[in-house]
């Protein structure tokens, strides 16, 4: 296919569709599945997908400097009532990772009684002497001095713990402390021999879930 006819085959397909292209593909399916479902050919849904993943839009340039279709009175009010706020972060997942989590959750999807059996662990650090994320504060012109504007802090680095727990559907386990750095061999001397084996040994069908696998 010449170049110019692969941009008008792009130019035809919709919004909707474009929209249906990303979505499939996030689900795990191939490109020639995609093709059939939304009746384009292979070519223009990669192209539209890669563009996608490039720029993180559907949207094929028309021109390098597109013309200003708004006024600055109409700018303003679109962007009236917003605000920055920190991104939701999230893990990379590749297309190989939603397929095996979707494939997880299918095969687990009729599981009632089953859930009793698992038992799952998490750690967390917490910070006893301040905010260890970024705080934002509202305030007026002229207002940054005032003592309830500012936050105190130490520049050294603040004193914290981190504790760690499994819970089952029967009762949880006891929290655990740690200090310092938590390494594989520590993990298993303090916290997989004392408690954790234990309490599975104490339930028939156990199933240990270890946070993050």
């Amino acid at each position: 296919m010449s170049r110019r006819k692969q941009r008008a085959a792009f130019d035809q397909v919709s919004e909707f569709d474009r929209g249906s292209i990303v979505a499939h593909r996030d689900c795990g399916l191939s490109f020639k599945e995609i093709d059939s479902s939304v009746e384009r050919n292979q070519i223009t849904v990669m192209r539209i997908f890669d563009r996608w993943m490039q720029e993180a839009t559907t949207d094929r340039r028309s021109q390098s400097h597109p013309l200003q279709c708004t006024t600055s009175l109409e700018d303003r009010q679109i962007q009236s009532g917003l605000s920055a706020r920190r991104p939701l972060f999230g893990l990379p997942l590749t297309q190989k990772h939603r397929r095996l989590r979707r494939q997880w959750c299918e095969e687990r999807k009729m599981w009632v009684t089953e859930w009793n059996d698992i038992v799952f662990t998490d750690e967390s650090r917490i910070c006893l002497q301040n905010h260890d994320g970024r705080i934002r504060v509202w305030r007026h012109r002229g207002e940054r001095m005032l003592n309830s504007r500012v936050m105190h802090h130490h520049t050294g680095p603040a004193p914290d713990i981190m504790v760690w727990v499994s819970i089952g559907y029967h009762f949880p386990t006891r929290l655990v402390r740690i200090s310092g750095t938590l390494k594989s061999q520590r993990y298993i001397s303090e916290v997989l021999e004392p408690v954790v084996l234990p309490y599975i040994q104490g339930l028939a069908t156990a199933i240990f879930q270890q946070d993050n696998a």
